[in-house]
C-alpha cells in the first residue's frame, strides 16, 4: 500500500529535526535546503513544500515544491515550481511518481510550473496530459576558457587515461588567453563583489520593475542567505539525490557606474567556474556591461557563462570567446493555470526565476 504525506513549513521543520529524518535510508531533502524553503518569503503556513511517498511504511519517493507568487492582471496568485521528483529504484514501476505529481498539482490547485527537467521527467509530464509547453527562455552559453579536462572525460571515459595531459593542455592554452586579454580593460567604472551591501539593496528597491515574478530585496536576501548548495573541499558523500554540497558555489554582484552614479546591477551565480547571469537591475543599455563581464570572467577564471538576456547577448562581442552555443531553457505549465491566464498574457520569465537560481 502506498501512502502520501504532505509537509508545510511547520511540519517540515519538525520533520528535519526528528529522529525519523536522521534514520532515513535516503534523504528526501537536505537540511539546509529545507531551511531555505521554510524561510521563503513567498511560502505561507498552509503551503505544501514536500510530499513523501511510503510503500509498506518505508520511504519510496518524494516531490519538492518551491512556493512562489505570480502576477496575473496586477494580482498575485499562489503557484508552485516543481523542484525535485525522485522514486527509489527499489520502488519504481508502482506509479509512485505519477501519484506524487498528481498530489503536488492538487495541493496548488493546478497552479504548477516546471523547468530544468530531465528528458525522462519530460516524457512523464507529457504522458500525464496535465501540462502545456510554454515559450522557452532563449540564451547563449559563452565558452571563455579551455576546459578539455572536464568536457572530454564526460563524453568518453577513455579520456581519463590522459587526464594529466588534458589538464596541462588547458593550463597552457588558458595561460596564453590570459596574456592576450590582460590590460585590455580596467576595473574602473564598476565593482565586483559577493556582498549584498546597502548600496545594492537601495538600488534594487528603486529598480525592481514589477514582473510576473517580482524579485525584490526581500527575495535576494533570502536567496543569498539560504543557499541550497554549501561549499566544501571534501568529497562529501550524500544520500540526497540532488545538489547539496560542491567545491564552490557563490553569488556575485557587479555594480556598474555612470559618472559616479550606480547605473546597473548584475546578479550572477558561479558554480565550479561556471557562471549564469540571473538578474539585471537598472540600465541594460549601459555600454560598460560587456567590459564588466569580460573582466569578471577573467578575474574569477570562469570557463563559461550562460546569459538568457537578449539585449546583453546582442552586446557581447564573439571575439572574446572560444565558442558560443545556443542555450534554451524549457518550461511547462499546468493546464488549469494556463486556462485562467488572460489571452494577452506574456510568460516573461527571467533566468533567476524558479529554482535554477539556487543551483
Amino acid at each position: 500500500m502506498i501512502v502520501l504525506k504532505s509537509f508545510n513549513k511547520i511540519a517540515l521543520f519538525n520533520f528535519i529535526n526528528s529522529k525519523e529524518f536522521n534514520d532515513l535510508s535516503f534523504l528526501p531533502i537536505s537540511y539546509h535546503r529545507a531551511i531555505s524553503h521554510i524561510n521563503n518569503p513567498h511560502v505561507n503556513n498552509e503551503d505544501t513544500i514536500l510530499i513523501l511517498a511510503y510503500y509498506e511504511n518505508k520511504l519510496a519517493g518524494y516531490i519538492g515544491i518551491l512556493a512562489d507568487d505570480m502576477r496575473v492582471s496586477n494580482k498575485f496568485i499562489k503557484i508552485g515550481w516543481l523542484s525535485t521528483l525522485f522514486v527509489h529504484p527499489d520502488y519504481r514501476g508502482k506509479k509512485i511518481a505519477q501519484m506524487l505529481l498528481k498530489e503536488a498539482c492538487n495541493s496548488y490547485k493546478g497552479n504548477i510550473i516546471i523547468t530544468e527537467y530531465t528528458e525522462e521527467a519530460k516524457n512523464m509530464y507529457e504522458r500525464s496530459n496535465l501540462f502545456v509547453i510554454q515559450k522557452p527562455l532563449y540564451g547563449s552559453s559563452y565558452h571563455f576558457l579551455f576546459n578539455l579536462s572536464e568536457i572530454l572525460p564526460k563524453k568518453n571515459k577513455n579520456w581519463n587515461y590522459v587526464y594529466p595531459v588534458l589538464r596541462l593542455t588547458d593550463k597552457i592554452i588558458n595561460g596564453f588567453l590570459y596574456s592576450i586579454r590582460r590590460n585590455k580593460s580596467s576595473e574602473k567604472h564598476f565593482l565586483i563583489t559577493e556582498d549584498l551591501n546597502c548600496e545594492i539593496k537601495e538600488y534594487i528597491k528603486r529598480h525592481d520593475k514589477l514582473k510576473i515574478f517580482n524579485r525584490n530585496v526581500e527575495d535576494i536576501n533570502w536567496i543569498t542567505n539560504y543557499p541550497w548548495i554549501l561549499n566544501t573541499n571534501e568529497n562529501k558523500e550524500s544520500n540526497y539525490q540532488f545538489s547539496d554540497f560542491d567545491k564552490s558555489f557563490r553569488y556575485i554582484f557587479i555594480k556598474i557606474y555612470d559618472a559616479n552614479n550606480l547605473d546597473t546591477v548584475l546578479m550572477l551565480t558561479v558554480r565550479n567556474g561556471k557562471a549564469t547571469l540571473q538578474f539585471i537591475y537598472g540600465n541594460k543599455n549601459n555600454n560598460k556591461i560587456t567590459e564588466a563581464l569580460i573582466i569578471f570572467l577573467s578575474k574569477f577564471k570562469i570557463t563559461n557563462i550562460i546569459i538568457y538576456d537578449k539585449e546583453i547577448n546582442q552586446k557581447l562581442e564573439k571575439k572574446y570567446f572560444i565558442y558560443v552555443k545556443e542555450r534554451n531553457r524549457s518550461f511547462m505549465m499546468h493546464k488549469d493555470l494556463s486556462a485562467i491566464l488572460p489571452y494577452d498574457f506574456i510568460f516573461d520569465v527571467l533566468a533567476g526565476d524558479g529554482d535554477p537560481i539556487f543551483t
